[in-house]
Parts: C-alpha cells; sequence; structure tokens
C-alpha cells in the first residue's frame, strides 16, 4: 500500500446547512517554512498527541516525518530515516504507518526497490512516541509490487498481503516481531502493477473485504466471512475500458454504501479520458464525469506510470455529505498540467441518471491554476477544525525534488462535523510506556452513519479506512 496511499486515520462525517462561498490561500509558509520540498507519502499520528503527523520523502533516499507543532510553521521535521542505513541503499518508494506489533505504538512500514524491480519491506518500530532507528526489522521475502497492509485475521494488528517472488499471494504476521508467512488465497492470482487493492467493507456487513486489481485490467472480490475470504461476485469484474487507472471506493451518491470509482483513458494515449462508477451487485459502469473540454481547450488525464499511477484524491471540500475529488489534468494540445477540483452535483446529463450525481470540473479555480506542473493533489485537514484543505506537488524545473504546495479552504458553512478515531483496543491504561493509544492508523474500519439534514430530509453516508 504504497504511492500516496493513506491508511486513514480519522473520518470526517459532515452535515450540513447553509453555505456560502469557497476561497483558497496559500499557507505553505505558515506549515512548512522553508521545508516544502519532497514526496508527500503519508499521514499518521506518530507521537500520539491527536495531531496528525506528515510523511515525506526525499529523493527517494530519506524518509522525514513532520510532526504538528502549535508553533510556525506548524509541521517540523522531527524524525529521519536514510537509505544508507538498510542494505544495498536502495530507493524507497512507500511509507505505512501502522501498528505492526499490537503496542499501541505507532510503527513504520517502509519499502525500498531492489536492482531486480522487487520490493524490500522494513519496520521501524515505535519506541516512547518516536522510532527506534536502530532497531528495523527486514521481512524475508520480497513482492513483486507495494504490498497491502490489511489486518487479514482479524486480530486489529496489522499484516502485510501481497505477491511474493514464488509467485504466490501470500500475507505476513508479524507475531512477537517475527515474520510467519502463509498462502493468503483459495485460488492462484496474477496481479496487475501497480496494483490498487484495498481492504474494505464491500457487502455492508461492518467486515472488511477484499478488493483486488488482477492482470488484464480485471477486478476479483473476496469476501470475509467467519475469518476466510471466498470469492464472490459483488462488483463486475470486466473495466468500461482497458486503459484503467486506480480503484477508489467512496459512497459517491450517499446511499450508505461503498461505489467502485475508475479514471480512465479512452485510447492508448489518453487524449480522451473519463470517470466510470459502479455500484455493488449491478453489472453496469455509468459515466459520472465525461465532459473534459474548457472553451476551445481539451483536458485529459495523465497518463499513469508505475510510479506516479492515474488516481483520484477523495474529499468533501464544500462539507454538502458528497465526496469530491481532486485531479492532475493535462492540456492535449499544449504542454501543461495542473490539479482541478471535481464538485459531486446532481446529475444533469442522461448518462448518470441511474446515479443521479455526477463530477463537475471547476475550471475557474485560479489558486490551483496558479501552481504549474502540477503532478499530485490530495485534501488534507490542516487544522483539525472539519474542512479539508488541499496539498499540491508540482516539478520545478532543475529540482530533483518535488514542490509542496499547501492550500488552505477558507470555506464557511453551517456545519458541525464528528471525528471518529477507530482504536485498536489491544491496550487503554496498561500500553507500553504509559503511551495512550491515540493515533495508530487501522486499516480496514468502515463507519456509516443516519441523520437529518437542516431540510428534514434523511441522509445516509458511510467511509472506509
Amino acid at each position: 500500500m504504497g504511492r500516496f496511499k493513506i491508511n486513514v486515520l480519522a473520518f470526517l462525517l459532515l452535515f450540513v446547512g447553509k453555505f456560502n462561498t469557497l476561497a483558497l490561500q496559500d499557507v505553505t509558509v505558515d506549515l512548512f517554512g522553508a521545508e516544502n520540498y519532497g514526496t508527500v507519502a503519508a499521514f499518521g499520528d506518530l507521537n500520539s498527541d491527536k495531531q496528525t503527523d506528515i510523511f515525506i520523502i526525499r529523493e527517494q533516499s530519506e524518509l522525514v516525518i513532520f510532526l504538528a507543532d502549535p508553533k510556525a510553521p506548524y509541521f517540523k521535521p522531527k524524525v529521519h530515516i536514510t537509505n544508507d542505513i538498510l542494505p544495498g541503499d536502495n530507493p524507497i518508494t512507500s511509507v505505512v504507518p501502522g501498528d505492526y506489533d499490537g503496542d499501541s505504538q505507532m510503527d513504520v512500514l517502509l519499502t525500498t526497490q531492489t536492482v531486480a524491480k522487487m520490493v524490500s519491506v522494513y519496520i521501524f518500530w515505535g519506541n516512547n512516541q518516536t522510532l527506534d532507528v536502530g532497531g528495523w526489522l527486514k521481512l524475508n521475502k520480497t513482492f513483486k509490487d507495494q504490498p497491502l497492509v490489511m489486518d487479514f485475521n482479524g486480530d486489529m494488528i496489522p499484516d502485510i498481503f501481497g505477491e511474493t517472488i514464488q509467485p504466490s499471494i501470500e500475507v505476513c504476521y508479524l507475531s512477537n516481531r517475527n515474520p510467519l508467512w502463509q498462502n493468503a488465497l483459495t485460488s492462484s492470482v496474477s496481479m496487475r502493477i501497480p496494483h490498487s487493492n484495498a481492504f474494505i467493507d464491500l457487502n455492508k456487513d461492518f467486515t472488511a473485504d477484499l478488493f483486488l486489481t488482477t492482470e488484464g485490467s480485471k477486478f476479483e472480490t473476496w469476501i470475509s466471512k467467519d475469518g476466510n475470504f471466498t470469492k464472490s461476485d459483488i462488483f463486475t469484474a470486466e473495466p468500461p475500458v482497458k486503459n484503467v487507472g486506480q480503484s477508489s471506493f467512496v459512497d459517491f451518491d450517499g446511499d450508505g454504501k461503498q461505489d467502485h470509482l475508475l479514471p480512465v483513458c479512452l485510447d492508448d494515449t489518453c487524449q480522451r479520458s473519463a470517470i466510470y462508477l459502479a455500484k455493488s451487485g449491478l453489472k453496469e459502469w455509468v459515466p459520472v464525469l465525461f465532459e473534459f473540454q474548457q472553451r476551445d481547450t481539451v483536458w485529459s488525464f495523465v497518463q499513469g506510470t508505475p510510479n506516479q499511477p492515474l488516481a483520484l484524491h477523495l474529499g468533501d471540500y464544500n462539507l454538502d455529505g458528497f465526496p469530491d475529488a481532486l485531479v492532475v489534468l493535462r492540456n492535449t494540445s499544449g504542454s501543461g498540467q495542473q490539479a482541478f477540483l471535481l464538485e459531486n452535483v446532481p446529475c444533469n446529463d442522461p448518462k448518470c441518471q441511474s446515479i443521479g450525481r455526477m463530477f463537475h470540473i471547476h475550471w475557474d479555480q485560479s489558486d490551483l491554476g496558479a501552481i504549474p506542473n502540477a503532478v499530485m493533489a490530495t485534501f488534507f485537514d490542516i487544522y483539525e477544525d472539519g474542512i479539508l484543505d488541499m496539498l499540491v506537488l508540482s516539478q520545478a524545473e532543475g529540482k530533483k525534488d518535488l514542490i509542496i504546495h499547501a492550500l488552505k479552504n477558507n470555506f464557511e458553512a453551517d456545519a458541525y462535523f464528528v471525528k471518529v478515531m477507530v482504536l485498536s483496543g489491544l491496550c487503554s491504561n496498561d500500553c507500553p510506556d504509559d503511551v495512550k493509544p491515540f493515533g495508530v492508523n487501522q486499516p480496514g474500519p468502515y463507519v456509516m452513519y443516519t441523520t437529518v439534514d437542516s431540510n428534514g430530509y434523511m441522509k445516509n453516508a458511510s467511509e472506509s479506512g
């Protein structure tokens, strides 16, 4: 689970009344000072202070953990891990925070890529609200692609799942900090590289299931029941086209069920793009974004690469209860590319009537348009106030690392939100080093709510981590 895939610590469930306007404000210096460079790779609460910290990879050779601080700059580089302490001096490719030994302290999983293009996995153990940089564990097998962090056996301790070199699909348990491997599935599966596998509840039983992306741009769903995973046809196995991006799951239309969102290129060179949606139990794909023309200019997705796959980054920027998205698009008749906001709005086209919602591109976001050569954009609640802000990464000429831009969302709304922190329950008042068990990223939680909005209408929504 790498390449900017995030295990969500908190779910923002937003109940909304009247709202006004959206404006963005550049707060990069306030957040990072002069340290705004590198690839934002993950979020998590390393030091259990209930404030989200940021994990940044620099030049594929160093992981820097920026801890949240009440004084500006609000994120300060405090923990450093360089790849020269690891065997092989291989490039760092991803990081996944989590509690891998069940002591309720944040550990860090770090991956590197070998010369043979295999993925090695290292675990750095949490120790007294920081990391034991010298006491890491290297897994004794390598993976063909980034592993998926999931709780395979339901013990609230993350396990490591993926395709090993044998090849076979295996899961690694870290019992007493010792790797224990076993075959994960009852039938063979050839994974797509890069994959977008997911550990989420697909059938609304509040138990996380397994979604796999396989060779030939196909999909498999494995339902968790009585401690075992059984192959099932929850979602359609065939994509709408062959040139597909990374799958995402979100309650797109507010019915309380997770929907499958898929960005695609409609031709080999990605001159034409779309976003499709599949609902649980249905076999059809419905386009929810198909208009990419801004006056005389046609935009399209940036063709994905193994290191930078085509992906959506989802969040509810305007607090209306429906998830929006951030994407990077390129000008098909020029060389420029930039980040755009996709707002989730009522459907106004026959193509999406069966869903009732669609994406609309905000062409007039000047703050996003002012960032040239954007390569990635995501939502992040900078100020822990329930309003999602934005982080945009851009490529500057002559620079090895990406530039990080932080944009505060000055949206005003008559709304309140509920922040849900999912704890493992493995310890409470008896945690090691007397650390409170906050902030440990937990894979697979599912949260659902039903409420009545300010107009008296019933609203349902769900969120998966």
